[in-house]
C-alpha cells in the first residue's frame, strides 16, 4: 500500500489531495483541501509575488506538511504553475518554501501544465475531438485534441486575477472596461490559429469553469450537484455571461451558484470562456472536474506499474474495476462474473425483441458488474444502495444520464421496486423512453442474477428460442447440478418478463 501527496499551487488556489494506491492496485481519494491564496494578486505591476500572496501559500503548506506527518507520507509531487513561473521572485519563494517545510516544489512550464490537463480530462472523460481550456489566475492553457491525441498546445498570460487587476474588473464593471477587456482577450487567443473555427466541443478545466456549471445548475434546477462531465451549452452561457457582467458588484454576488470567493473574479474569467467559445464555434462546453493533479497522478500510476503510455484505452472498464477494488472482499467476484456473462447473453439473444444496440448493452453491463456493491452498506436492501452508489461512484466514459440509467438497471436487479423509485430522489430525471429501457434490461439482469442465486455458477450456457409471443430458454447447467432453486427464482420474473417484452417465458432446465 502507497500514499502519495499532490500539492498543485495555482495563481488563485492551492490545492492538496493524498490519494492511496492499495496493494491491488485499486486507487482512492482519502483526502483533498483547497484554500484561496490570491498568489497571483498584484503580479501585474511590480513583476513579483507579493508579501501578502506568498504569507497566504506559506500557511497552507506548513499545515500541508503537518497533514502529511501524520499520514505518514514521504512521497509528495509539488508543483507551481504561471504566478510563480512568471515572477521575478519565484525562485527564491520556492527556495523558501523548501527551507522551512522541506517541501520541494517544482515550477512546470505552459506546456507540461496543459499536457498535465490533457492527461487529467482524456482518462475521464470519453470525448475523441475537442479543444480543452485549463484557465487559472494568471494564464490559460489550451490543448486541441484530435482521435484522442493532443495535436497542439499552448500556454497564453491571461488569467482571471492578472486580468481582473488590469482592467479593474473586481467591482461594479463599465462598459468602457469590460470592451478593453475583451479586445485584449479576443486579440491574445485570434493569435493561435488553430483555433480558429473548430466547431468542436470545449472541455473547461478550472475554478471559473465549475462555477459556471454549479450557476447553470442552479438556473435550470439540475436535481445532481455532480460537476465533472457536466454540459453547459453556449446559449446558457451566454445567458449567465450577460447577467454577470451587466450587474452590479452586490447584485453579482446574488447569483445562485456563484462561489463568494470567485464574485470579484468572475467577470474576467467569462470574457476568457465566452472569448474561446466564440472563437471556436462551439454550441457546448463540458465542465472537467479533473485536470492537473489527475494528469499528475495518472502519470505517476503508469510509471508505477509499468504501463505503455498514462493514458487508458477504455476508461469506463479501468474506472470500474478501479471502484470494484476499492470496496474489498465484500463483493463475490466469481458470482459477478457469472451474472455478467449471463447477461450478456440474454441481450444478445434477445435483442430481437428488445431492439437496442452497443451503447445500451454498455450500460447494462456495468449494471451487471456493480449490481452487488451495495452490499458494503447492508446486505438488506442493497440493491437500492446499489443504485446510489453507482450514480455517485467514479466512473468514467458516462455521462451523466448514462451512468444514472446504469444504477437504476442494477437497483432493480432484484425486479422492478416501487420502493426504489420512492427512495431514489433522481428518478425525475430521466424520461419516459428511458424507463422502458431501464425495465427491459433490468429484467435481463434480474433473471441472470436468479440463475446464480446459490453462487454455485451451474449455468454454462443459455440458448433462445423465440416463436411468436413465447420465448423458450433451454438453459445447460453442469452435470448433476441442482438447479430448484434457480429455476423457482427465475420463475418469479416470468409476469415482470411478460409485461415488459409480450411474450411469454419459458425455461427448459438440461
Amino acid at each position: 500500500m502507497e500514499k502519495l501527496a499532490i500539492i498543485d499551487m495555482g495563481s488563485n488556489s492551492i490545492r492538496f489531495v493524498v490519494l492511496q494506491i492499495a496493494d491491488n492496485k485499486a486507487y482512492s481519494l482519502l483526502y483533498q483541501e483547497k484554500e484561496s491564496i490570491r498568489l497571483g494578486q498584484g503580479l501585474n505591476q511590480p513583476g513579483q509575488l507579493s508579501d501578502e500572496g506568498m504569507a497566504r501559500a506559506m500557511t497552507c503548506l506548513h499545515v500541508y506538511k503537518h497533514i502529511m506527518e501524520v499520514m505518514s507520507i514521504t512521497n509528495c509531487m509539488a508543483v507551481a504553475t504561471a504566478a510563480v513561473r512568471n515572477a521575478s521572485n519565484g525562485d527564491m519563494f520556492l527556495k523558501k518554501i523548501n527551507a522551512e517545510t522541506g517541501i520541494t516544489m517544482n515550477v512546470i512550464t505552459g506546456e507540461r501544465e496543459a499536457y498535465l490537463g490533457y492527461l487529467g480530462v482524456i482518462n475521464t472523460i470519453a470525448m475523441k475531438n475537442f479543444l480543452i481550456f485549463d484557465l487559472g489566475g494568471a494564464s490559460v492553457e489550451m490543448t486541441l485534441v484530435q482521435n484522442g491525441e493532443p495535436v497542439h498546445s499552448i500556454s497564453i498570460p491571461i488569467g482571471a486575477v492578472t486580468l481582473t487587476e488590469k482592467f479593474n474588473l473586481q467591482n461594479n464593471v463599465t462598459e468602457e472596461a469590460l470592451q478593453d477587456c475583451t479586445k485584449y482577450v479576443r486579440k491574445k487567443i485570434d493569435a493561435v490559429p488553430w483555433i480558429q473555427d473548430l466547431d468542436l466541443p470545449i472541455v473547461g478545466i478550472g475554478g471559473t469553469a465549475r462555477n459556471f456549471a454549479k450557476m447553470d445548475q442552479r438556473a435550470t434546477n439540475y436535481e445532481m450537484s455532480k460537476i465533472h462531465n457536466y454540459i453547459l451549452h453556449a446559449e446558457n452561457f451566454d445567458a449567465l455571461y450577460m447577467e454577470i457582467t451587466t450587474r452590479t458588484s452586490a447584485n453579482r454576488k446574488k447569483i445562485p451558484g456563484l462561489s463568494s470567493e470567485r464574485a470579484d473574479l468572475i467577470v474576467a474569467g467569462a470574457v476568457v470562456i465566452k472569448t474561446i467559445l466564440d472563437t471556436v464555434g462551439s454550441t457546448e462546453m463540458v465542465v472537467s472536474g479533473c485536470g492537473l493533479r489527475e494528469g499528475l497522478f495518472f502519470e505517476y500510476y503508469a510509471n508505477l506499474y509499468h504501463l505503455d503510455k498514462p493514458r487508458f484505452d477504455n476508461i469506463l472498464s479501468f474506472s470500474i474495476q478501479n471502484f470494484m477494488g476499492t470496496l474489498g472482499s465484500v463483493v463475490n467476484t466469481t458470482h459477478i462474473h457469472q451474472v455478467v456473462k449471463i447477461t450478456g447473453q440474454l441481450f444478445d439473444q434477445l435483442k430481437e425483441l428488445h431492439g437496442y444496440g452497443p451503447q445500451q448493452k454498455v450500460l447494462l453491463m456495468t449494471a451487471a458488474q456493480l449490481h452487488d456493491v451495495g452490499k458494503i452498506i447492508n446486505f438488506y436492501n442493497h440493491a437500492r444502495h446499489s443504485a446510489f452508489m453507482i450514480n455517485h461512484a467514479p466512473l468514467y466514459g458516462l455521462t451523466h444520464r448514462e451512468q444514472l440509467i446504469a444504477s437504476f438497471i442494477a437497483g432493480f436487479h432484484h425486479g422492478v421496486s416501487r420502493k426504489t423509485l420512492r427512495a431514489y430522489r433522481y428518478a425525475d430525471m430521466i424520461s419516459s423512453e428511458d424507463w422502458i429501457m431501464i425495465r427491459k434490461l433490468s429484467t435481463l439482469l434480474a433473471l441472470a442474477e436468479a440463475s446464480d442465486l446459490t453462487y454455485e455458477q451451474i449455468v454454462k450456457d443459455i440458448q433462445i428460442t423465440i416463436a411468436e409471443n413465447v420465448v423458450v430458454m433451454v438453459i445447460t447447467t453442469t452435470p448433476g447440478a441442482t438447479y430448484n432453486a434457480a429455476d423457482y427464482e427465475m420463475k418469479q420474473l416470468t409476469k415482470q418478463f411478460k409485461k415488459e417484452y409480450g411474450a411469454t417465458l419459458l425455461l427448459v432446465w438440461k
